[in-house]
């Protein structure tokens, strides 16, 4: 296997488990917060924001910029 097709798998295990945890979150009777909820509670605070907009800028340069 390449390091090319690991990493893409790796990715696609992470989403997989991703929406897996939001799925079970989505039950009636689960105590798992959904990402929304999530998101919005980190939100609430100056350094939640902060790391959110570092989460972002580190999705766009290395998946949007060109090298």
């Amino acid at each position: 296997m390449s390091p090319r097709t690991i990493t893409i798998a790796g990715y696609v295990v992470i989403g997989a488990a991703a929406l897996l945890v939001e799925l079970i979150a989505r039950r009636p009777s689960s105590k798992i917060p959904r990402l929304s909820q999530l998101v919005s509670r980190v939100m609430h605070e100056k350094w939640g924001r902060v790391g959110m907009l570092l989460v972002w800028w580190w999705l766009g340069f290395h998946f949007l910029s060109r090298s």
